[in-house]
C-alpha cells in the first residue's frame, strides 16, 4: 500500500518486531517515569499496544504523530501513487511540494510534528516513548536538534521499521541524539533489509 495515512494493520513480522521492541524497552526503561504516546494509525497503535503490554502501561493516542498526510493517495496502492502524484519540478527535496491533492507539504508536515512535540514535551517531566512512522521520526529528530524547516531541505534522519531512536538531554542541557536507527534488539530474520 501507499503508506502515509493509509491505515494498514501490522503483519505477523511486525507483531514479532513489536514484541522484541517491548522486551528491549522493558530492560532499558523505568516504567514509573515513562509515558507511551502513539500515532493513531493502526500499524503504529498496534505496535504501541504490544510494547506497552510489556511495560505494564497504557498508550496515549496522539494523531499529530501520524506520517505525512498523503491526501487522495490514502488507501491506494503504491502503483496508483506512482501514476497519480502531482508533477515535481526539479530534482532536490522541495518543502513546498504537494505530492498528492488533499495532503500536506513537507513544510506543513514539519509544522504539525513540531507543534505536536511542543505540546507533548511541555506537558510532562517524564520520559517519553513515541511510537510513530519513519517520516515523522525524521522531523521529531529535527525538532529536537533545533533545525528549522528550511534546514530540512538538505537533512534527513533515516530509520528503518522496528528501530529504536534515543533522544536525550545531556548534563549541559543540550539536546543529544544518543541513538538513531538502533536494531540490535531484533533477532535475525526480523531485521529490516
Amino acid at each position: 500500500m501507499s503508506g502515509g495515512w493509509t491505515d494498514t494493520p501490522l503483519t505477523e513480522l511486525g507483531r514479532e518486531q513489536a514484541r522484541l521492541i517491548g522486551l528491549r524497552l522493558k530492560r532499558d526503561t523505568e516504567a514509573a517515569n515513562t509515558i507511551v504516546f502513539s500515532s493513531d494509525l493502526l500499524r503504529a497503535k498496534q505496535t504501541a499496544d504490544i510494547v506497552a503490554e510489556h511495560l505494564g502501561m497504557e498508550v496515549l493516542v496522539e494523531p499529530g504523530l501520524r506520517e505525512i498526510n498523503t491526501g487522495v493517495a490514502a488507501g491506494k496502492t503504491k502503483q496508483w501513487a506512482r501514476e497519480n502524484r502531482n508533477l515535481r519540478v526539479g530534482t532536490g527535496f522541495d518543502l513546498d511540494y504537494l505530492e498528492f491533492d488533499g495532503g500536506e507539504t513537507g513544510r506543513q508536515f514539519y509544522a504539525r510534528v513540531a507543534a505536536t512535540m511542543e505540546h507533548i514535551w511541555a506537558g510532562t517531566d517524564k520520559d517519553l516513548i513515541l511510537v510513530t512512522h519513519g517520516g515523522t521520526l525524521s522531523y521529531i529528530v529535527a525538532w529536537w536538534m533545533g533545525l528549522t524547516p528550511d534546514m530540512m531541505a538538505t537533512a534527513h534522519f533515516w530509520a528503518s521499521p522496528a528501530s529504536v531512536t534515543v533522544l536525550q538531554m545531556n548534563a549541559f542541557g543540550q539536546h543529544a541524539l544518543r541513538l538513531l536507527n538502533g536494531t540490535s534488539h531484533l533477532a535475525p530474520g526480523t531485521r529490516p533489509g
